[in-house]
């Protein structure tokens, strides 16, 4: 598209910032993800299994991150756009821990692993409901 079409105020589809609708979409992937995780913890007692539910987690919660990163959100919601970041990669962060204590059966790394990512979760959780009422 031509830079003179935009002065005039023609198509300007193409850069078109995404709706707070996309990055509310990422924050029911993470809801997603955590339940499928939480699922995979009430199925199995096994450390490696464990191990590996946790590393697909973090993998999972750092795809979502750098989708996040790459939305062009408009300005009244970049800094709430910030803290999903900020927060995903705390959670990715916890996942790897979780997934480390169950490779190595350290349970305290287990528990603050575990604690963590809930933390973190129920906090994307709580971002998510008040992008969704803001944009109501």
């Amino acid at each position: 598209m031509p830079l003179r079409s935009l002065w005039r105020g023609g198509e300007t589809s193409a850069l078109r910032p995404e709706a707070p609708e996309d990055l509310i979409a990422c924050l029911e992937t993470v809801t997603d993800v955590g339940r499928r995780f939480a699922e995979h913890v009430a199925a199995s007692n096994d450390h490696q299994p464990l191990a590996n539910a946790a590393s697909i987690c973090r993998w999972e919660i750092m795809q979502l991150r750098e989708r996040v990163a790459e939305l062009q959100i408009p300005p009244p919601h970049r800094t709430v756009r910030s803290e999903v970041v900020r927060r995903l990669e705390e959670a990715a962060a916890a996942a790897r821990v979780l997934s480390s204590g169950h490779r190595f059966y350290n349970l305290d790394r287990i528990c603050d692993g575990g604690q963590a990512l809930d933390d973190q979760l129920a906090a994307l959780s709580v971002l998510k409901e008040r992008l969704a009422g803001a944009s109501v």
